[in-house]
């Protein structure tokens, strides 16, 4: 039997936003942005262990805590080498499959999780990626003997750092996409910056019920009747790392054009 599980990569040393995993969501509540991320693991069907890979460093002591009172495993390594967290925290619970989740992104769907897994499995292929939904609901599932692999080889700072970039540019992995159609594709539901949190929070007030994940058709219904919600969080940018030249080219590219930068673009070629 294959053995799939998430592994859940977190730390409080954020800079942006510090302490971040464990922020209330909603605001004044007692359940943390963290707990959020593992109860949707815990509710996909087809993962049979949720894992959470933090650092060593004593600020993160408070991650461990959370994992001890809720009997979650807990694996602590490198602060930088993030790659060989996940390839410690797979080997240690003996995975066959990888579902990679981080801990500032509440709204991934257990439904999600399911059907990358579902994809990798029926492709038989090393890596899947889902495109097509809002920033922190996309989903990575890969084999251990692909993680194994890129640990084995990677050496970039950035490959180490980010754990999948190897992987998805690299020649002799076997990748597929699973593509989606999301109304609210635009939207940015990932938490890096206070407003990241501010939107989560009002988000989880008006939608949240305990036991229940919130869907992206709720969202999307609520964005339908207040479309300013989603300004709250729109001038925030998200870092990238790029795995080709060509790809952080058109997106700069698409960046000027839509500022309306027509002589940049012209240098840009």
């Amino acid at each position: 039997m294959v053995k799939v599980g998430a592994i859940i990569q977190v730390r409080l040393g954020s800079e942006r936003l510090p302490g971040k995993a464990l922020l209330p969501l909603p605001f004044g509540e007692t359940t943390s942005l963290l707990e959020h991320v593992v109860t949707n693991a815990h509710a996909a069907q087809s993962l049979q262990q949720t894992i959470i890979a933090t650092t060593t460093r004593s600020a993160d002591d408070a991650i461990e805590a959370f994992c001890s009172a809720r009997e979650i495993p807990c694996l602590r390594g490198s602060a930088d080498d993030v790659l060989d967290r996940f390839r410690q925290a797979a080997h240690t619970s003996e995975l066959d499959l990888i579902v990679r989740l981080t801990g500032d992104n509440p709204f991934v769907m257990p439904e999600t999780i399911d059907q990358a897994v579902e994809k990798l499995l029926q492709t038989a292929s090393d890596y899947t990626i889902t495109t097509g939904l809002p920033l922190g609901t996309n989903v990575e599932v890969f084999t251990r003997q692909t993680l194994e692999k890129a640990a084995a080889q990677a050496t970039a700072e950035a490959d180490r750092e980010h754990v999948t970039p190897y992987i998805r540019r690299e020649a002799g992995f076997r990748r597929k996409i699973l593509p989606f159609d999301s109304p609210i594709e635009v939207l940015r539901l990932t938490v890096d910056y206070p407003t990241d949190y501010a939107l989560a929070a009002l988000l989880f007030e008006r939608l949240w019920k305990p036991g229940q994940s919130i869907t992206h058709e709720a969202i999307g219904q609520l964005l339908h009747e207040q479309p300013w919600l989603q300004e709250i969080n729109a001038a925030n940018a998200q870092r990238q790392v790029f795995v080709t030249e060509e790809d952080e080219i058109a997106a700069a590219r698409k960046l000027l054009q839509a500022g309306g930068f027509s002589r940049a673009l012209l240098k840009l070629g």
